[in-house]
């Protein structure tokens, strides 16, 4: 049963230490916090639940959701009395509608069971402000938000909207994000005839709000009705052409132009015409900037990255990469490279995002200096300064420890270059034992060891051993993570017409991939499914399915894109058009894939997309470990 401080965790302030309970692990007091508030948190460990434990500190991390703006992170030092440990900070936020509360004490944390404590913020008449009881059926609906994990619970969040329209009948982002729901559960045209009628109200009762409308307008477009969107679209422009409606337009003609020097010339006229502030600012200055390199206007990228007051060390690492890989102007690039290492090394605290912990901060960061460093030595390199480059590499190898292929292959080289065959060859070996190798690393492996050996006998051998050695870690690795529950039937229609169910196929190993047109790892990974679904394709006993959902479009049009996409990349993968079932199967994000043994029972699961060649490499030995008749499976 999920816990909302809300409900059930509350003191006042002065008795905490007298009252906790037992079994309460968090608390949070006033019960109705409002802005201005001092807020008062304790940690419990006489709760048996509590997992911080014999640690020297805690702090309490309060992700504050804010009404129509990114969230904030409170990061709260905890003083220990005896059982509890106890910290405060003042709520100050005027925007803050939910807080969401876990503890951590160094690499631990505990967030109870990855449901972490929420409560909503009170108005003065002891109601939840408006958007409270919205953000949080937008959190129980995805489940997590930033790295804040919540139970997800569909049911919840429908209930929450319901409880947000009968305080707020005004508030239709609750009545929208209800038909978001609506449509994910139960597609078709019964249920946008039934939005249809609700939206025409809706739109009558909003139509002087333009913000309200630019959000409705989409709406008409989902029901079937882009003529009747296109004229609102129209009025409003002509009437107010520097209005919300002209603005929403605008941004997104910038983004559906697949040109990219017509792209920023629409970003820079949209800047001209809407003028921005504060953070809209920097991130429309980030993206033009980004779109300055897409069009090869360096120079002109770098004159606005310095003009910006927070200089982002990333982002001189992309303009240094853009000539580096082509081998042009290096000097200039090797220098923008190492102003951006400097940055990475010495941050602007102005610079982190409000969202991030310190220590989340910190470790973004590492990542980022060690590809920016990656890219510095990659130009000494170019410029024949190898020995320079090395020390770069190296540093670059171990922030991002050896989890870039790329990366790796540019280390073992550089070794080679410089003598070091000992070193490349080790570190090749680590690489390949990870599986973060690509052939360029074991080409440079092979030069490595004839120099070292005087001659490539016994290569093959030790680096099939070194092979081998990674299937068996990632074997531990997949089994480590298996589900073992039983996979949820369902009977959609394929691209081909036909009618799939699952239940149908028990006897295969089934892959279920749900994806969109629109997600690009969902895209980026399909390249590597096709060489799976090639090399299974002559086993009948593997059945590799991908569920399209989520699409922007819906009924023919969405058929349509559906058949063209594939058309146009060649895939041969069986395709369906999901009608839910992504949430019935717990679907945070995509792609993700779930993987059915021969009884129907799901035994692994993954989400996102880390890289094709380990992505082949473990949806193999999935599949084989599945096809193995001694594998065993349980309804337990």
């Amino acid at each position: 049963m999920r816990k909302n401080i809300g409900g059930v965790l509350f003191l006042a302030a002065m008795t905490v230490s007298m009252a906790v309970s037992q079994e309460q692990v968090a608390t949070i007091s006033p019960q109705k916090p409002k802005v201005g508030d001092e807020i008062v948190i304790t940690y419990n460990l006489a709760s048996k639940a509590a997992n911080l434990r014999n640690v020297k500190e805690i702090t309490a991390e309060v992700l504050v959701m804010r009404d129509g703006e990114m969230p904030s992170l409170q990061e709260i030092p905890m003083k220990k009395s005896d059982k509890l440990w106890k910290g405060s900070f003042k709520l100050s936020d005027q925007k803050a509608r939910v807080m969401l509360l876990r503890f951590s004490s160094g690499e631990m944390k505990d967030d109870n069971g990855e449901n972490s404590w929420d409560v909503l913020v009170y108005g003065s008449n002891s109601q939840p402000l408006k958007g409270a009881h919205l953000q949080r059926a937008s959190l129980l609906q995805r489940g997590a938000i930033i790295d804040f994990k919540v139970a997800k619970d569909m049911e919840g969040a429908k209930a929450e909207l319901a409880k947000e329209r009968e305080l707020y009948p005004d508030n239709w982002v609750a009545t929208t994000t209800s038909w978001s729901l609506l449509m994910r559960e139960k597609p078709g045209d019964e249920t946008k005839a039934a939005i249809k009628g609700e939206l025409e109200q809706l739109y009558g009762a909003h139509k002087d709000d333009e913000e309200a409308v630019a959000g409705l307008l989409n709406w008409f477009e989902q029901t079937g009705q882009k003529e009747r969107a296109d004229d609102i679209r129209r009025s409003a422009v002509a009437a107010n052409p520097k209005g919300k409606i002209a603005e929403s337009k605008r941004q997104s003609e910038i983004f559906a132009e697949r040109d990219g020097a017509k792209r920023l010339e629409l970003l820079e006229q949209f800047l001209a015409d809407f003028p921005q502030q504060g953070q809209m600012l920097e991130n429309y200055q980030m993206m033009r900037i980004n779109f300055l390199i897409q069009a090869q206007q360096i120079d002109k990228a770098a004159t606005l990255l310095e003009s910006m007051a927070k200089k982002d060390g990333g982002l001189y690492n992309e303009l240094a990469w853009s000539l580096i890989e082509k081998g042009e102007q290096l000097e200039k690039a090797v220098g923008w490279a190492k102003k951006g290492v400097g940055l990475l090394r010495n941050p602007d605290p102005a610079t982190k995002p409000p969202y991030f912990s310190a220590v989340q901060w910190k470790k973004g960061l590492e990542t980022q200096l060690g590809f920016t460093l990656d890219t510095y030595a990659f130009g000494l390199a170019k410029m024949g300064k190898d020995q320079e480059a090395e020390k770069a590499y190296e540093e670059a190898y171990a922030l991002t420890k050896g989890g870039q292929p790329e990366i790796n292959e540019r280390v073992v080289e550089c070794y080679v270059k410089n003598g070091k065959y000992s070193k490349a060859m080790a570190t090749a070996v680590e690489c390949v034992r990870k599986g973060k190798h690509s052939d360029k690393l074991v080409e440079q492996y092979k030069a490595a060891y004839i120099k070292a050996k005087g001659s490539e006998k016994g290569f093959d051998e030790a680096l099939n051993e070194a092979k081998n050695l990674a299937k068996i870690d990632l074997r531990k690795e997949i089994l480590k993570d298996r589900v073992n529950k039983p996979a949820i039937d369902f009977a959609l229609k394929s691209l081909d017409g036909k009618t799939v169910r699952l239940s149908e196929l028990k006897g295969k190993v089934v892959v279920v991939d749900f994806w969109a047109t629109w997600c690009g790892p969902c895209t980026a990974s399909f390249p590597f499914l096709q060489q799976v679904c090639e090399k299974y394709k002559a086993n009948p006993n593997v059945v590799i399915l991908t569920l399209n959902t989520w699409e922007r479009v819906t009924g023919a049009e969405r058929e349509a894109l559906v058949k063209k996409f594939m058309e146009e990349n060649k895939y041969t993968f069986p395709v369906l058009y999901d009608e839910g079932f992504v949430e019935k199967y717990g679907v945070e994000g995509i792609p993700t894939k779930f993987i059915i043994d021969k009884k129907g029972m799901i035994q692994f699961k993954s989400i996102g997309f880390m890289g094709g060649p380990k992505m082949i490499d473990e949806m193999t030995m999935q599949i084989e470990m599945l096809l193995d008749d001694n594998f065993y499976s349980s309804m337990n």
